[in-house]
């Protein structure tokens, strides 16, 4: 994707009338930055006043910058035709400070086998950077059909690299240490034959809450239903 243009606006794509709408299972006390796409103004003065008041000790200008960033964001996840993102921020729990991020869209997966295991779709979508990588798929069954659950971590070296599901480094590795780790989960749900499915990625800052966060992530895929509309229904975006 190009990057921003100079005043941080990025033009969503032509996608024509609704075809369906996704019936989310999600918390309902979560920040879903991409809530009200068509109301910007609405939601910019909804995250400026959260930003004030999660970052009270700020300056100002830094106030700004963040939900400037965070508009950014939200622009840039409408665009790629995301459908949820939801934050989950908690300064204390018994497991240390809470800082998940989980992402939702509809993905077409294609015409499926009925007996091929959709956590080998899942794996196939994620291509082959799973090959050797330290990850747990497993497979379940969704409200929308068929479903499989990735836990993994990512991690992030100084210079940018990102690297899904690394291999183990020895103890006595020279190799530059990683920036963050951050824990992985992903819930794949596709509907029996293959078609629209829904993808949830989830993502959390500490490596160590990515159960926790799967569970959510799992709930989510499993728990959520597509409907698509009739060809009439489609027409007028009724």
């Amino acid at each position: 994707m190009p990057p921003p243009p100079a005043d941080n606006r990025i033009t969503f794509p032509t996608a024509g009338p609704p075809i369906g709408e996704v019936h989310f299972y999600a918390p309902t006390d979560w920040l879903d930055i991409l809530e009200n796409p068509h109301d910007e103004k609405a939601v910019r003065t909804r995250f400026r006043e959260l930003t004030d008041l999660a970052f009270p000790h700020h300056a100002p200008g830094a106030r700004k910058a963040i939900a400037d960033g965070v508009m950014t964001t939200r622009r840039t996840f409408l665009a790629d035709g995301m459908l949820s993102c939801g934050l989950v921020a908690l300064p204390q729990t018994v497991d240390g400070p809470v800082l998940w991020q989980i992402c939702s869209g509809v993905v077409e997966v294609g015409r499926l086998d009925p007996e091929l295991d959709v956590g080998s779709v899942l794996t196939r979508l994620l291509g082959q950077q799973l090959e050797g990588g330290d990850s747990y798929v497993e497979s379940f069954p969704t409200a929308i059909g068929a479903g499989a659950g990735l836990i993994s971590t990512v991690q992030v070296l100084a210079d940018g690299t990102v690297t899904l599901a690394p291999k183990p480094v020895p103890a006595d590795s020279t190799g530059p240490a990683p920036e963050a780790t951050l824990g992985l989960a992903v819930g794949l749900a596709v509907p029996p034959g293959g078609g629209r499915g829904l993808l949830v990625v989830g993502q959390c800052l500490n490596a160590e809450q990515v159960r926790e966060l799967a569970c959510v992530v799992a709930l989510m895929a499993g728990k959520s239903t597509i409907e698509l509309y009739s060809p009439k229904e489609t027409k007028t975006g009724t």
